[in-house]
């Protein structure tokens, strides 16, 4: 009889903690985290604290990442992965671009604009957005814990500062070098990251943003983008 009720222990186990459910639990977790290290910082927030939110024991945080900085450097993960799922079409439209020796000029500075159009859809028209935009700021900022040195898997940002680079010196004709182009990038992204960043402020002075407003952000970063790549352009 005891071998059979183990028997029937085990099976239950394994139903209730199957791969989805699994993934469920891991998911809320890194939701929750992501809003509250954004909040308070890595320094401002306990690993109980995090489990208490999301509503699961606290050692289900140390099975699924071991310890708080694994769980923070998988939150890192966690945002650029829904970042590169959002605008890797996108990127690999603009990287078949720049293999082809016969693109224009005027190509490459529709692709650069896309994928900015793409961020924007993500970053600021996304439901997660301002917890995202808050993570990331607290990220840059100094931590008595370090984890402003923790990095995650960093592959959107290395292909989208190789896209936005690369992407330019065709524009210019190679009139202007690697370092220089990745300036010009910034300055031309600059605008659009001030936006993600405040993005949780801007219902305070009456600019929700609801799908119409977004469309006319969409439209006026390219006109501005356009503009300024224009200048470049060297055909």
């Amino acid at each position: 009889m005891a071998g059979r009720a183990e028997g029937r222990t085990d099976m239950r186990r394994k139903v209730e903690t199957g791969y989805s459910r699994g993934e469920e639990t891991r998911a809320r977790i890194l939701d929750v985290a992501v809003r509250m290290f954004g909040s308070h910082g890595f320094d401002g927030v306990s690993t109980r604290e995090i489990a208490a939110a999301a509503s699961v024991p606290q050692p289900s945080l140390r099975y699924y990442f071991e310890s708080k900085q694994g769980l923070y450097v998988a939150c890192l993960n966690h945002v650029q992965a829904l970042t590169l799922q959002a605008v890797e079409p996108v990127i690999v439209e603009a990287e078949r671009l720049l293999a082809d020796d016969a693109a224009s000029g005027f190509q490459m500075i529709d692709a650069f604009c896309s994928i900015q159009e793409a961020m924007i859809d993500h970053l600021i028209g996304g439901v997660e957005g301002s917890a995202t935009a808050l993570f990331m700021v607290r990220h840059d900022l100094p931590s008595v814990g370090g984890a402003h040195k923790f990095t995650g898997d960093g592959t959107i940002a290395y292909r989208l500062t190789a896209c936005f680079t690369r992407l330019i010196m065709r524009i210019s004709g190679s009139g202007l070098d690697g370092q220089a182009a990745l300036l010009v990038a910034g300055l031309l992204n600059g605008p659009l990251t001030i936006i993600y960043i405040r993005r949780g402020r801007l219902a305070d002075i009456g600019w929700d943003i609801t799908p119409e407003r977004l469309q006319w952000l969409r439209r006026t970063i390219r006109k501005h983008t356009t503009a300024a790549l224009l200048v470049y352009l060297t055909e």
